[in-house]
C-alpha cells in the first residue's frame, strides 16, 4: 500500500492563467512538503490548462482534474475536489490567490495540538491584480469585536456561529482555511445551490460541531477584483435572495444571538427597499425574497412599516416618489395588460 499525502491541496481555476504560476508555486513551494495538490479546470477560455499542465511535468504530487463542460458553480468545483482528496487535512486555494511559505505549517500545527478543531485559519492580506497590497482584515473583525482577531485563538465554533455568522462570514475566503476532512464528513460537501454564499453555509455547519483556531499573522494573499458579475447579482435581487435564504438555513440550526442578528435583519429590509426602487428585480424574486424574510423575522411587520415609512417619507418624499415613479410599483402598473 502506498503512502496517502497529509493534506490535500485542492486548486479550482476558471480562467486565472495570469495568476497561476504564483498560486502554484506558493503551494509547491510549502515548508509543509507531504501534500497532493489536486488542480481543477472549469474549462477555462484562456490558455490556465496550458500553464497547468507545464506544471504537473514538473511536479509528481500535481494531479489534474479538467472539465469537458463549465459546471458554472464554485461550490461544485471545490466538491469534486473534496472527493478526489485523499489527506487528513484539506486546503482548497482559490487559484488568483497566494501563500505564504510557511502557510501550511503553522496552520496544520493548530490542528495536529487539539483533535477537536474542525478548522484553523490564518488572516490575510488583500492584494490587488498587480499583487500591489490594498489593505488588511482588520476592520472587517474591529466591527465585530475589537481584540478577538486581533490574536491566536481556538474557541468554540457554535459561539461564534451564533454570536456573528447572523451577520456577517467571519471566514471570507477559502485560501485562508486549513480544514479537518472527518468533518466535512460529517457535515457534508459544499451546497451547490448556492452561487454566492455556499462557503458561508459551509462554514457555518463546521463551526457548528467543532472548535475553530484563528491565527493572526498574515499568512494568506486574498485577491480582490472588480467584478461585474457580483455586482449583477446585487442589480437582479440574486445577492438578496440568496442573503435570505442563507440566514434563514443558519437559523434552522442555530440560535443566533439578538444583537447581530437584529442588524442583519434590517440591513436585509433596507436592501429590499433598496431594490424596489432602484434595481430591476423580476416580482417572482421579490415574492421570494418576502417568503424569506417573513421566516426569519418575527417582528416582520412592524419592521416592514417601520422601514417603509423610513424609505419612503424621508427627504421630501423622494423614496415615494421613486416608488411610483421608476419603482416597483411602476413596473407592476407597466406589466398589466391592456384593456
Amino acid at each position: 500500500m502506498r503512502n496517502l499525502p497529509y493534506i490535500s491541496v485542492i486548486i479550482p481555476n476558471y480562467n486565472h492563467a495570469r495568476y497561476l504560476p504564483q498560486r502554484i508555486k506558493s503551494v509547491l513551494n510549502q515548508t509543509f512538503r507531504d501534500i497532493e495538490v489536486i488542480i481543477l479546470d472549469d474549462c477555462s477560455p484562456d490558455n490556465s490548462r496550458e500553464v497547468i499542465s507545464r506544471y504537473a511535468t514538473q511536479d509528481a504530487r500535481i494531479q489534474l482534474a479538467f472539465n469537458e463542460q463549465n459546471s458554472g458553480s464554485t461550490f461544485k468545483q471545490w466538491n469534486k475536489g473534496i472527493a478526489l482528496a485523499q489527506g487528513k487535512y484539506i486546503w482548497i486555494a482559490e487559484s488568483d490567490d497566494y501563500a505564504d511559505t510557511e502557510f501550511l505549517e503553522t496552520l496544520v500545527t493548530r490542528l495536529e495540538a487539539d483533535a477537536e478543531i474542525g478548522l484553523v485559519y490564518s488572516d490575510s492580506w488583500s492584494i490587488d491584480e498587480k499583487n500591489a497590497i490594498i489593505g488588511d482584515w482588520k476592520l472587517f473583525y474591529e466591527e465585530l469585536d475589537t481584540t478577538l482577531w486581533t490574536k491566536d485563538f481556538v474557541r468554540s465554533g457554535e459561539e461564534l456561529l451564533n454570536k456573528f455568522m447572523s451577520f456577517r462570514n467571519i471566514i471570507p475566503n477559502a485560501s485562508a482555511v486549513v480544514i479537518r476532512k472527518s468533518i466535512i464528513q460529517q457535515i457534508g460537501l459544499a451546497d451547490e445551490t448556492f452561487r454566492l454564499n455556499g462557503d458561508w453555509v459551509f462554514w457555518a455547519k463546521i463551526l457548528a460541531i467543532s472548535k475553530v483556531a484563528f491565527v493572526a499573522r498574515p499568512l494568506n494573499y486574498f485577491r480582490q477584483h472588480s467584478n461585474n458579475v457580483r455586482s449583477k447579482t446585487i442589480t437582479d435581487g440574486t445577492a438578496l435572495l440568496e442573503l435570505t435564504r442563507m440566514v434563514s438555513l443558519l437559523n434552522g440550526f442555530t440560535k443566533f444571538e439578538p444583537y447581530f442578528f437584529d442588524i442583519m435583519l434590517d440591513k436585509l429590509h433596507n436592501i429590499w427597499f433598496t431594490s424596489m426602487i432602484e434595481y430591476d428585480v423580476s416580482l417572482t424574486r421579490h415574492r421570494q425574497i418576502f417568503r424569506n424574510l417573513k421566516v426569519i423575522d418575527k417582528q416582520f411587520y412592524s419592521r416592514f412599516r417601520r422601514n417603509f415609512s423610513s424609505r419612503m417619507f424621508s427627504n421630501r418624499m423622494s423614496g415615494l416618489r421613486q416608488f411610483l415613479g421608476d419603482g416597483i410599483l411602476y413596473r407592476i402598473i407597466k406589466k398589466r395588460p391592456k384593456k
